[in-house]
């Protein structure tokens, strides 16, 4: 065993991103972003360990450490398109546990191997793994990385990502997830490339992948930092203006996150804050008299929702009202605080599963049939 250069930058740069994740998934805010981004770093730095320990001989020094469980990549696309869903949507997609099932069938096939006698398991690493089972995981891996990345890819820059560039306050959350799925996007066409040349130009050996692997180094080093500063604030002007708002408002935290995260919204509502289109968490907690840390505290920890979902629903419930009175849709969705009707379709069916025609359409239908059965009791009366 000789730790040698090649091993000791993956090593470092894998103990950098574990320390990220560590303390991205103990961070209190933001926790459904924070704990997916602490996932990925985890399975990246898996992903690396087998060069990192290969490049430093262990597994010729401790041959049983063969098919040891650290091949989780199956979760990568999955992990990435989670936490840019929480950070552009604000909140997971449906059913996102069901896209992890195939890294988790991937990681099972891993550890049971593992538990094989060492002769059993070399002899089938050395033959059905080398000839079907790796080429074929290779392939799904590609495959799963790529159909992630790209609806990842258009949330950050379609409509999604227009709505949520319209506030302030997380357009330079936005860039940086921009520039995230950039860096993922080249490590994946490295990725590609590595395999089709070990395909179809020549087989590359263990110590030929090393520049993939620095790749995912830096990906990971990279992922880190940018986890690591969505998680304190977008910039150091904000951060400052945090703890400037913390020091001289509030001693003490609410014990009562729930009560107080629905006070706080039902002042915005009465007072009709919601209906401005800049509207910012720094703005409301200023007007409310508290601080953005508490706020977002109430809304995530107490209503289980993001400061920006708070505000849709309330703009959405203003528009249902205002579509059982009449008036165009447009009128209506730039009155409650909207940009655009493509933001105000997006946000009304990600609330009611419906678009604000349809609801609207429903809505007259049950009136009328309201009218009609309280006219057929008039007249049997």
């Amino acid at each position: 065993m000789h730790v040698g250069a090649w091993s000791t930058v993956l090593g470092l740069a894998s103990l950098h991103a574990l320390l990220m994740a560590v303390l991205m998934w103990r961070a209190p805010e933001s926790r459904g972003a924070n704990r997916a981004m602490a996932a990925l770093l985890v399975v990246v730095v898996l992903t690396i360990t087998p060069y990192t320990l290969g490049y430093a001989g262990c597994y010729d020094a401790w041959p049983w450490l063969t098919f040891a469980p650290f091949s989780w990549q199956l979760a990568l696309g999955p992990l990435l398109w989670i936490y840019v869903h929480q950070i552009v949507i604000g909140g997971p997609p449906k059913g996102w546990r069901w896209h992890l099932v195939p890294a988790a069938m991937q990681g099972a096939y891993y550890t049971v191997m593992f538990l094989q006698p060492t002769d059993v398991k070399f002899a089938w690493y050395l033959g059905g793994h080398a000839r079907i089972v790796s080429p074929l995981l290779w392939a799904a891996v590609c495959l799963s990385v790529t159909a992630y990345w790209l609806p990842a890819w258009g949330v950050a820059v379609g409509r999604d990502g227009t709505a949520v560039a319209q506030e302030p306050d997380r357009a330079d959350a936005l860039r940086w997830v921009r520039a995230i799925l950039v860096l993922i996007g080249v490590v994946i066409a490295c990725g590609v490339g590595f395999g089709l040349w070990h395909l179809w130009i020549r087989p590359l050996s263990y110590f030929d992948a090393f520049g993939l692997y620095l790749a995912f180094a830096g990906l990971a080093y990279a992922l880190g930092i940018a986890g690591w500063r969505q998680t304190h604030g977008r910039t150091g002007k904000r951060v400052t203006e945090s703890r400037r708002e913390q020091r001289p408002r509030t001693s003490s935290p609410p014990d009562d996150w729930r009560a107080r995260g629905r006070q706080w919204a039902e002042q915005m509502e009465a007072a009709g804050w919601f209906r401005e289109p800049d509207l910012t968490l720094s703005t409301l907690a200023r007007r409310l008299g508290t601080n953005t840390a508490y706020l977002s505290r109430a809304f995530n920890d107490g209503l289980g929702e993001s400061f920006t979902m708070v505000v849709n629903r309330l703009r959405v419930a203003a528009a249902c009202r205002a579509l059982e009175e009449g008036g165009s849709v447009l009128a209506i969705a730039l009155d409650v605080g909207f940009g655009s009707k493509a933001t105000f379709n997006r946000v009304f069916r990600q609330c009611l599963g419906t678009t604000p025609s349809t609801w609207r359409e429903d809505a007259r239908a049950r009136l009328k049939g309201e009218k009609y059965a309280a006219n057929g009791e008039i007249e049997t009366i």
